[in-house]
């Protein structure tokens, strides 16, 4: 059996993991089996606010691999640090409670705001004429809440655009989606990746952007608002 590493690696920042099969001892790359030291206790993860106080000092990372990734089982940490840590947040919860609760309110204001202009923005895009200003405004209100949604990949979430931009992709795409025959053709058709079916596709997508500009146009315009 291989001995431990005795050596005194304390102050280092290791990745350590579990013992092996032939062995009782933990491990890491660069010692091979190593020696907890002496006075370190295990924690495991569960409150964030402890973890990163812990961390800031001298501590292991204990590790595990599986299959196709390594997961993080907890850190190895002296016990005073560990103790310290969770006194302090035990200390402080009520306080860090009030400032989440105030974080969260002002982030749910930003978003409020955010969508409110986005939402401004689709409606200047759109254009309608005042016969159709109810609409306008229903269309506005669905693509704002679509597109700016927390957490998306959707085209209101990107900073690589001006929110003009933004407004006008995501109201396009709104209105290929639910106001022409776009989601009908595309579900009602079985696609593969031949090419011929990827032309398809391509004509299906075409059309629904003439039939946008059309439904735009027929808004915009007080002279074609009886056209079909």
């Amino acid at each position: 059996m291989q001995m431990r590493n005795k050596q005194d690696h304390s102050a280092e920042i290791l990745w350590v993991y579990p013992p092996r099969p032939e062995s009782e001892n933990w491990w890491c790359r660069q010692y091979a089996d190593i020696e907890i030291p002496e006075g370190w206790e295990f924690l495991a993860p569960g409150d964030a606010f402890v973890t990163r106080q812990v961390k800031a000092g001298p501590h292991w990372v204990a590790r595990k691999r599986a299959k196709g990734y390594t997961k993080t089982l907890g850190i190895w940490a002296p016990k005073e640090n560990i103790e310290a840590a969770q006194k302090l947040a035990e200390e402080t919860r009520a306080q860090r409670e009030a400032k989440r609760v105030i974080s969260r309110a002002a982030r749910e204001r930003q978003e409020a705001r955010y969508q409110e202009q986005f939402a401004e923005a689709v409606y200047k895009y759109l254009g309608f004429s005042p016969r159709h200003e109810r609409l306008a405004r229903d269309i506005a209100k669905g693509v704002a809440e679509h597109a700016t949604q927390v957490g998306s990949d959707r085209v209101g979430r990107t900073r690589k655009l001006s929110l003009e931009e933004k407004a006008m992709l995501a109201a396009r795409a709104y209105i290929r989606h639910n106001y022409t025959k776009y989601e009908d053709r595309l579900f009602n058709s079985e696609f593969s990746l031949e090419p011929g079916d990827y032309l398809y596709y391509r004509e299906i997508r075409s059309e629904a952007n003439e039939a946008v500009d059309k439904f735009l146009s027929r808004h915009r315009l007080p002279n074609l608002d009886l056209i079909k």
